[in-house]
């Protein structure tokens, strides 16, 4: 389940946010698309990066349920004020949301890494794995269902009309959705990274 909030914080990014930062802020879209350019290069290393932390995490909560609860709540603060219009003006706007938007991508890196990596880790053998892995992508299709069905319906709800408002109350919805579900998923799943760490006290 905890996809299913994940994937509605990466949706509301990847479907709407260029169309909220040039029409909702009024950014220009030239310099829009060179932010989303850069910060594409800087996942090539803060994503490798985030896989050897998480690799060489060691705790009684394991590697990677530490990470996935510190990821999401850091992402979920993040995203609020990603689509927070501040008063700001020129440079200070731009270099707000230039800021926001990489952390963005830094925050979700953290929980995102962990999050598919466990996977492996929940069972030896390759079948049951494969039947496990269907069920978080289910939850993942179902966000993407709803972002793309509903999105603008309930950004407009939400805003009585003002985009820039329901953007914002938008995320705040997501932003609780994402770490209710994170919570439930680091409550309840296991993985073997918790059993060596108890077998090493």
């Amino acid at each position: 389940i905890g996809a299913l909030g994940k994937d509605l914080a990466y949706a509301i990014v990847s479907t709407y946010l260029m169309v909220y930062f040039t029409d909702a802020v009024g950014l220009n879209p030239a310099f829009v698309g060179t932010l989303f350019l850069v910060a594409r290069l800087w996942d090539a290393v803060n994503d490798p990066a985030m896989g050897m932390i998480v690799d060489n995490t060691r705790s009684k909560f394991g590697k990677f349920r530490p990470w996935i609860f510190i990821g999401t709540v850091l992402n979920a603060v993040v995203i609020v004020f990603l689509f927070r219009k501040p008063d700001l003006e020129g440079l200070p706007l731009y270099a707000y949301f230039s800021i926001m938007y990489i952390l963005w991508g830094m925050t979700y890196t953290i929980m995102d890494i962990p999050y598919w990596s466990m996977l492996p880790s929940l069972s030896k053998t390759n079948e049951e794995r494969a039947q496990m892995s269907v069920i978080p992508r289910i939850f993942a299709s179902c966000a993407w269902l709803i972002m793309g069905a509903f999105g603008l319906s309930i950004v407009n709800k939400l805003g009585n009309g003002d985009q820039t408002k329901g953007y914002g109350a938008f995320a705040v919805v997501i932003a609780a959705i994402f770490i209710i579900t994170s919570i439930i998923t680091v409550i309840n799943v296991k993985d073997s990274s918790c059993k060596v760490t108890e077998s090493n006290k």
